[in-house]
């Protein structure tokens, strides 16, 4: 493979990354319902008194996350709004424009109070583009270790200047730490192969396979998984299947149904809105 001088290395070593589309990859834990039902009836006090869990939260973050705790999280595993006023065409639903993608004015705010509810020992994943990458980098530096940047490469490519520009063909995850925790199931490539979800219930949802790989990496069993801007769930759905727990919030009540309809397969949940 030829090397590129100048370029990161994080967009090197194409060749060697981690296939997830290979239907013998399996994440580092998986879990059952079973022992997601375990896991449940065992959480502590603690996780009993913290409001949200393993609900569908209809709220904005900011509304949200004040009532959280203090160092209480274990994994933060989110989606933000990019600021580039994204609009999928390419998709045969056809979604609104997405709150708070207008600007990145909410970012210092939020970083700020997800180092309030993280413990100490907390990882944290943040999806972004190369957009504003940067911006998110020096945000969440001021709170957290920044470990690595992941590189999500897709089975598809977006659109745009067909002529002028090359294909946009992977997204970024910023990988934090709040201290010196451990990896589960050894070093991993930095670079990630994975299929785009084949749904409409979100115009950028995320693999579940995608999603179960990280939060195997970063927790285990009973741990809680924050998720601030939920879309449609994807990441409490994920969570319902490795036996973690979930607070996830979504401002737009329409995704708040679709996420309430996919989850209530398994387990009741009860609502907020």
């Amino acid at each position: 493979m030829t090397t590129l001088a100048g370029l990161p290395t994080v967009l090197l070593n194409f060749g060697g990354c981690l296939d997830l589309t290979k239907r013998n990859t399996k994440s580092c834990e998986t879990g059952s319902l079973e022992d997601f039902a375990i896991s449940s009836n065992m959480s502590n006090l603690k996780i009993k008194t913290i409001p949200y869990v393993n609900e569908v939260t209809c709220i904005d973050w900011k509304d949200g996350i004040k009532n959280i705790p203090d160092n209480v999280i274990d994994l933060i595993l989110t989606d933000p709004p990019y600021g580039i006023r994204y609009k999928s065409n390419r998709r045969k639903v056809k979604h609104k424009s997405m709150k708070n993608d207008d600007g990145l004015y909410w970012l210092n705010d939020w970083c700020r109070e997800l180092k309030r509810v993280s413990k100490p020992e907390a990882h944290i994943y943040v999806f972004c583009s190369w957009h504003n990458v940067d911006k998110f980098k020096q945000a969440l530096a001021e709170y957290f270790n920044i470990k690595n940047i992941l590189v999500w490469e897709k089975n598809y490519h977006g659109s745009g200047d067909l002529f002028g520009d090359y294909a946009p063909q992977y997204e970024l995850i910023i990988f934090c730490s709040n201290g010196n925790k451990k990896l589960n199931g050894g070093r991993s490539s930095n670079v990630i192969r994975a299929a785009k979800m084949q749904t409409d219930n979100h115009p950028t949802e995320k693999p579940t396979n995608l999603l179960k790989f990280l939060i195997g990496k970063s927790t285990n069993k009973g741990d809680l998984v924050l998720d601030t801007f939920a879309g449609s769930f994807s990441t409490a759905r994920t969570c319902k299947e490795m036996g973690r727990n979930f607070i996830c919030f979504e401002i737009e009540p329409e995704y708040c149904r679709i996420a309430k309809r996919l989850l209530n397969d398994v387990f009741e949940l009860s609502s907020l809105f």
